[in-house]
């Protein structure tokens, strides 16, 4: 194992390959900021390119395209809600509203910096436990998919407001339905295609949660009058401000980003799972962690209200 390591170290390092991974991540993440295309056609772009590469550079070259394509999708969900993969849907959930205060320049930030920290733990430890987990991997049975599922949708009481649950819920079973259409991919029998080929690939998640954003964007922008307030937010949006992140912000950053990569890894280890339940599993708990942070600060505050009225 070590030698392989040392092997795959002395090639990732020399000049050429370098230069390939600098420029994959450059044009994975131009081509990832435009919404709808996401990493796999990132990738089909450059495809022509790696012909004449030798093996090596050509694969390193898709990993930089890769990687830079899923992190140039947060750059599209932050400053104009739409997200350019499936994986940064959960962005757009608080990266936007920071955009609309004038804080898109602290949210790309902390996209960037979050990025790096999860791409780089994930990789040390596929370096590390690549083969036991590959075997656990293998192990998985269909029960041990349902049950993830399960904990997938439980994770919608997370993302659910106060008084809530029900429409979260309703929309829940909404998204089940929708996924339904389309052929099985277990016995190969259509589903609620009612003799559409249109609909035998089924419904993309991607382009459903691009037309959701953007039709609710679309519904805002002709309900709501275009007033003082709405005309503040747009150049607040257009204007990038500060992507200094303060040390205190760090000391928040640092165990998030430590516990969302990992849980992030174990997730993707998974065949099938992919990045996206992993993004909206992570959101879920780091979400409740908060919640639960705040409320018991609540407590300490009116506890210390009570005190000093006593």
């Amino acid at each position: 194992m070590l030698d392989g390591i040392l092997s795959g170290l002395s090639t990732a390092i020399m000049p050429t390959n370098l230069m390939m991974v600098m420029v994959g991540c450059f044009v994975g993440t131009f081509i990832g900021m435009l919404p709808g295309l996401g990493p796999i056609s990132a990738i089909a772009l450059m495809i022509p390119i790696s012909y004449g590469l030798d093996p090596a550079s050509g694969l390193i070259l898709m990993a930089g395209v890769y990687y830079g394509a899923v992190f140039g999708g947060s750059t599209s969900s932050i400053l104009i809600n739409a997200p350019g993969c499936s994986s940064t849907v959960v962005t757009a959930f608080d990266g936007y509203p920071m955009a609309q205060k004038g804080q898109a320049g602290k949210a790309l930030a902390l996209a960037a910096y979050s990025s790096f920290v999860g791409g780089t733990l994930s990789a040390i430890m596929l370096l590390i436990a690549a083969p036991v987990l590959a075997n656990v991997s293998l192990s998985f049975q269909s029960s041990d998919y349902f049950a993830l599922m399960l904990v997938g949708l439980s994770a919608v009481a997370a993302f659910s407001g106060k008084n809530q649950v029900i429409k979260a819920w309703m929309m829940t079973v909404l998204g089940l339905m929708l996924a339904t259409v389309g052929i099985d991919k277990g016995v190969g029998v259509e589903r609620f295609t009612f003799g559409l080929t249109d609909l035998m690939d089924g419904f993309s998640f991607l382009l459903l949660a691009m037309a959701t954003f953007a039709l609710g964007e679309t519904l805002m922008g002709i309900l709501k009058p275009q007033d003082d307030t709405s005309q503040e937010e747009q150049a607040k949006i257009s204007q990038i401000g500060s992507m200094k992140v303060t040390k205190e912000e760090f000391k928040e950053l640092a165990p998030v980003s430590i516990r969302s990569s990992i849980l992030g890894f174990f997730v993707g280890v998974l065949p099938g799972a992919g990045a996206t339940i992993a993004a909206f599993l992570s959101y879920g708990f780091e979400r409740s962690i908060a919640i639960g942070i705040y409320t018991k600060w609540l407590q300490i505050n009116q506890s210390a209200k009570r005190r000093e009225l006593i």
